[in-house]
């Protein structure tokens, strides 16, 4: 009996080891539950239409250093984009907002903007600039734009900014950055602000050579990916994508798009209507024709080698005209530029000099840290009192180098001892600074308020004369000329 269930029991037992193993089998292809599973996702995308180099749209399609970002996190994520075109930046703001679009690849963030939508980590920077005509002045920045208009793009982060912080700026609100440009050109602007890759790339696609950069505007661009409100789950997938792009993939993409030249439909028209002029000439005129391609030619060659010496020019004459306005060693105003515009000036707005104070500065006994360390040291040290002096003056205050180790401050809408403080909190820099080689520097200060009606020339002498009397009184304190 034993032996016979023994029997009955055998296949059982000799099946075992295979139902364990189909066990094994089944679980490792069985995957646990919650498990994230690959699935492609449709992301629906606007750009802003007419933006290059960053981004535009072209016969539906979408151009521009943003498309190579979104190739890239197509190719490395398991989304899929589709392009809703518009017509404007506007309304690309007003497709995010209403849900008809789920992204934007490339803008900045502000507190408005947040409102309505979530940011990716920064993955491309640029500066803004400001643009005029060339015979404008050259300005340092939005504090120094005074009654002039400014022309900025509907939408655009900068019309934000300068309603913030510039509300007295009198701005002209244009539907893109070739519309603010033109604007410029037409005088019903004196300024434009825009990125600077994309304000060189219109002017060179354009021939606007009538206009020039005239100074910065305002902080550089932090361009991010924008994914509305209800799609927070894409950010993760997108900055895991962006920060896995080399820098040499970035510089790739920006080299590609930099040097792109966008041409008019229009200009094809008139390539079509040359190359059939061409043709019919050389069917009636034969060998003379041959002649006049040859001289072309050469002349295309003559206006290239022109036009690549125009533009070497317009940067040198560019550089001439810094360097003829600033001070070589500290990148202040030189005497020249304060000469030309305030002393010499008397064309000036008189309702612009209400409430005008002069500082004279001189560094005590310069000449012997020169004559004990060296013209370097000293060289180094004049760099390092422009410095702070350019740190505790308003952005209204012009600061100038006067010469040698002497600087003057010129304070718009202040007084006396608003200005008195002014130098104190200059010395008492000064005074705590870690100067090159340990050097310890003390200042004399003559101050001067502008009287009714006193020309600039004669408040300058006066404050001149107080400096000298800081000076002769012992050094290392202030002078006011009452």
């Amino acid at each position: 009996m034993e032996l016979r269930g023994l029997l009955r029991l055998l296949p059982l037992l000799m099946c075992m080891p295979l139902l364990a193993y189909a066990d094994r089998l089944a679980m490792a292809n069985v995957k646990p539950a919650g498990q994230d599973v690959s699935v492609t996702q449709t992301v629906r995308y606007c750009v802003d239409p007419d933006w290059l180099p960053y981004e535009g749209i072209r016969e539906g399609k979408h151009l521009g250093i943003s498309s190579d970002y979104i190739d890239y996190i197509e190719s490395h994520s398991s989304l899929k984009f589709q392009l809703v075109p518009t017509s404007s930046w506007t309304e690309t703001l007003s497709f995010l907002q209403s849900g008809q679009c789920d992204l934007t690849p490339m803008l900045n963030k502000t507190l408005i903007r947040e409102t309505y939508l979530h940011f990716s980590d920064v993955y491309f920077r640029s500066p803004n600039v400001l643009v005029s005509l060339k015979e404008q002045p050259f300005l340092q920045g939005f504090e120094n734009i005074g009654a002039r208009t400014l022309a900025v793009p509907k939408g655009y982060r900068l019309a934000e900014y300068i309603q913030h912080y510039y509300p007295q700026i009198e701005t002209l609100t244009v539907a893109s950055e070739p519309a603010g440009l033109q604007s410029v050109l037409d005088k019903r602007a004196d300024l434009f602000v825009g990125s600077m890759f994309s304000v060189n790339s219109y002017i060179q696609q354009t021939g606007f050579n009538h206009l020039k950069i005239a100074g910065w505007g305002g902080p550089e661009d932090e361009l991010r990916m924008g994914v509305a409100y209800g799609q927070e789950s894409l950010l993760p997938v997108i900055n895991k994508a962006l920060n896995a792009v080399s820098e040499q993939e970035r510089i790739l993409i920006y080299q590609k798009w930099n040097n792109v030249t966008v041409i008019d439909e229009t200009n094809y028209s008139l390539v079509y209507q040359v190359i059939c002029a061409t043709c019919l000439l050389l069917l009636m005129l034969g060998a003379r024709t041959y002649f006049i391609s040859q001289y072309n030619r050469r002349l295309t060659d003559k206006n290239q080698q022109l036009e690549t010496l125009r533009q070497q020019l317009e940067a040198s004459n560019a550089e001439l005209e810094f360097l003829s306005t600033h001070d070589p060693l500290t990148k202040l105003y030189n005497r020249h530029y304060f000469n030309r515009l305030f002393i010499n000036n008397e064309q000036h707005d008189q309702s612009a000099k209400a409430g005008m104070c002069l500082v004279m500065i001189d560094i005590d006994y310069f000449k012997e840290i020169n004559d004990t360390l060296g013209h370097n040291v000293g060289d180094r040290i004049l760099e390092q009192v422009s410095q702070v002096l350019q740190h505790c003056v308003r952005e209204s205050d012009v600061v100038a180098r006067w010469g040698g180790e002497e600087f003057v401050i010129l304070c718009q809408q202040s007084s006396l001892p608003l200005v008195e403080s002014l130098c104190v909190r200059i010395a008492e820099r000064i005074k705590h600074y870690q100067f090159t080689d340990n050097v310890q520097l003390t200042c004399s200060f003559g101050v001067a308020k502008l009287a009714d009606n006193e020309p600039m020339m004669l408040c300058f002498e006066r404050a001149d004369r107080a400096l000298y009397r800081a000076k002769a009184q012992g050094r290392n304190q202030m002078c006011t000329d009452r």
